[in-house]
């Protein structure tokens, strides 16, 4: 079983194809036939697909394939990271007409992402995400960037893959946390726009029942729809996609702040969403009822619903004003109007945007 997005953008179009098994039987020929391939795999992926990946590539006659070995983390998604990947490049000839593979996770697709859209001015890519958070998020649309000076991926560029696959096989080998946290972004997913996707998953985790194959290909498919439809529309964030940063603006200031450190991606976004839907409730735009039924769903799925005890509000706030989506000194926070239903709002009133942290 597999499924086939088409993601049209002004950049290009391109496929994301979503099933099971795919690394060993995709024909690449069309994409590697007599060019330079660079792998770049993160440590954390295992050998295995990695192997499966390459047998792959060689039996699609690709004329030479290299293969760079990454640590990933936010601290080395930074400019001294990416130095190892221009010296691969560099240090091989490769030319213009080569090809980079990000393999593995959200920080992986970003960094691979970011050095083919300035390599030689650059190069073809495929993003093959291996982990749920980054085959429903980081891996579409085109958006690639790192961290610098403590704000999150505020250098960056927007570069479209010539192909995305995603392998659930890949997923196996994922912990409980790291699987956890790709569900937050679905979540994030049906809340802005899709109330059934919302429902299939308040019957699946409420009920604690367990995913098939088919079913998690299915959720997969139907969460990166979301976001393909939202970046074909609007590439650029110029308008809709800003939908997509619904719980980011209180999530990367979770991410930034001490009182947090250790809080994953997802833990940090599923804080946010509980915040993003308390200031929702409090601006009179969601029923009680639907900010209960949203808590239990993200507390379901193992998320956090509740700050530490040790949390500095001052920190928070810092780290919430060095928001790069802050236009015109404006903060934008991304707010619902039902389940499955979002828009932006500016600069809301200060003293809802603190009582909405209150969890």
């Amino acid at each position: 079983m597999s499924k086939s997005i088409n993601v049209r953008t002004p950049s290009g179009d391109y496929e994301v194809l979503i099933g099971s098994n795919l690394l060993e039987n995709y024909n690449f020929k069309w994409l590697v036939q007599n060019r330079q391939v660079l792998v770049v795999k993160d440590s954390m992926v295992p050998n295995e697909i990695l192997e499966n990946l390459n047998m792959s590539l060689a039996n699609s006659e690709a004329r030479q394939i290299e293969v760079l070995e990454i640590e990933t983390s936010e601290k080395t998604k930074s400019f001294e990271g990416l130095m190892p990947i221009f010296e691969a490049l560099n240090t091989n000839k490769f030319n213009r007409d080569c090809l980079l593979i990000g393999l593995g996770g959200g920080i992986t697709t970003d960094m691979v992402g970011f050095v083919a859209a300035s390599y030689l001015r650059g190069v073809d890519l495929i993003q093959i995400p291996t982990t749920l958070l980054s085959q429903v998020d980081a891996a579409i649309g085109g958006k690639t960037g790192i961290n610098f000076s403590g704000s999150k991926n505020n250098i960056g560029a927007f570069y479209q893959p010539k192909l995305v696959l995603m392998d659930t096989e890949t997923l196996k080998s994922l912990s409980e946390q790291d699987f956890i946290d790709g569900v937050a972004e679905i979540i994030k997913h049906s809340l802005i726009a899709d109330q059934k996707l919302f429902a299939n998953l308040e019957n699946i985790f409420l009920n604690n029942k367990e995913l098939s194959d088919e079913d998690l290909i299915q959720i997969i498919y139907e969460s990166s729809l979301i976001k393909a439809f939202i970046v074909s529309n609007d590439e650029k964030e110029k308008g809709d996609r800003a939908l997509l940063n619904f719980g980011h603006t209180f999530g990367h200031a979770f991410e930034a702040i001490q009182s947090l450190e250790g809080f994953s991606h997802g833990q940090a976004v599923g804080l946010g969403m509980i915040c993003a839907s308390n200031l929702s409730f409090l601006l009179e735009k969601i029923s009680l009822e639907e900010l209960e039924k949203i808590k239990n769903l993200i507390k379901s799925v193992g998320l956090p619903d509740e700050l530490p005890e040790n949390f500095n509000m001052e920190d928070f706030s810092e780290a919430m004003s060095r928001d790069k989506k802050i236009l015109d000194k404006k903060l934008r926070f991304i707010t619902l109007r039902g389940l499955g239903s979002a828009e932006i709002t500016e600069d809301p009133p200060e003293d809802l945007v603190l009582k909405s942290i209150n969890l």
